[in-house]
């Protein structure tokens, strides 16, 4: 690692569009900010391309290491990985496919160097499979979504994730205190929801990057959801299992006590609907809008009339 390192950037590697990969390379080797190195996961043990090669051709300045194991890990647990390797003060997460603004790391640097702040994110311009720019933000493409920046982000966070991995950059010592990360939900929910507890985060005043969205990226709203029966098990259990899991790290942590509630009202609603669930769930749709008036409905939504829903939902990108 070089003297002067402050950040270092793990990327997750899995069969890539290698244009796409050669534009996110190129944006990253265009960073105003130069005090940073690229760690990369090859998460197919059995790809042989020669990758070490490719990223010498398009880094010629950017100091890089590839790393590979002997299995398949998946996403998740690839970043799990690279952030125990990363030894500099903050670290950055990064996708295969995407394009970085030339003032990312150097904004989201100094907004970290704030007093107390962990963690920094942006929101996004989004651009399709030909690189075009087709929205200025990620909300005008997901408009449930909706992007808090206020001083508190805890509630907003506890709730529902509205960061996105491939924007943030936080302290390394936090990251790794968050370690091992959970399988039930992407890692950037985790880290974010891990830095809220320890500490401030903040948000840069503008999209710092270019998403690209296309038929197999793995954030779509609801992905891998099909029926009721697996929106129960993978996003109203799970959320218990989350928040369950969080209180262990942040234990007397108040903050979590609510959200532990709403976990429980969420699941027993789903399985018994009563008034009382009900008017418990509807006066905390603030923390949840579309998710809350979705679940007051579920029960009573025709199982092929809610799998309907599900496909509008997931292609609504």
């Amino acid at each position: 690692m070089p003297d002067s390192c402050l950040v270092t950037v793990v990327m997750a590697l899995y069969h890539p569009n290698l244009k796409w990969l050669k534009e996110e390379l190129a944006s990253i080797e265009n960073q105003t900010f130069r005090q940073f190195q690229l760690y990369i996961w090859n998460d197919d043990p059995h790809d042989e391309y020669p990758y070490e090669a490719f990223f010498s051709l398009h880094l010629k300045h950017i100091p890089f290491k590839l790393f590979h194991g002997p299995n398949n890990m998946g996403s998740n647990k690839v970043f799990e990985t690279l952030t125990t390797l990363v030894h500099t003060p903050y670290i950055a997460y990064c996708d295969q496919d995407d394009v970085w603004l030339p003032e990312k790391l150097s904004t989201l640097v100094s907004l970290i160097a704030h007093e107390n702040v962990v963690l920094t994110f942006s929101d996004m311009y989004v651009m399709d499979e030909t690189s075009k720019i087709i929205a200025d933000s990620i909300t005008d493409i997901r408009p449930r979504q909706i992007i808090y920046s206020d001083d508190n982000l805890v509630s907003q966070l506890l709730a529902k994730n509205f960061i996105t991995g491939c924007t943030i950059l936080m302290q390394t010592q936090i990251a790794q205190k968050a370690v091992p990360f959970p399988d039930i939900f992407f890692h950037d929910w985790w880290l974010a929801v891990f830095a809220a507890l320890s500490g401030k985060i903040e948000k840069a005043d503008r999209p710092l990057m270019n998403y690209r969205v296309y038929r197999g990226n793995q954030s779509k709203p609801l992905a891998g959801i099909h029926s009721k029966a697996e929106y129960l098990e993978k996003y109203i259990k799970q959320y218990k299992q989350f928040i369950d899991l969080l209180s262990r790290y942040f234990a007397g942590d108040k903050r979590l006590q609510p959200y532990k509630r709403w976990s429980e009202a969420r699941i027993s609603y789903f399985q018994r609907p009563t008034w009382k669930n009900a008017s418990y769930l509807w006066k905390r749709k603030n923390w949840a809008p579309s998710t809350t008036k979705l679940e007051l409905l579920l029960p009573f939504i025709p199982s092929s009339i809610f799998s309907h829903f599900l496909r509008k939902i997931q292609s609504s990108q």
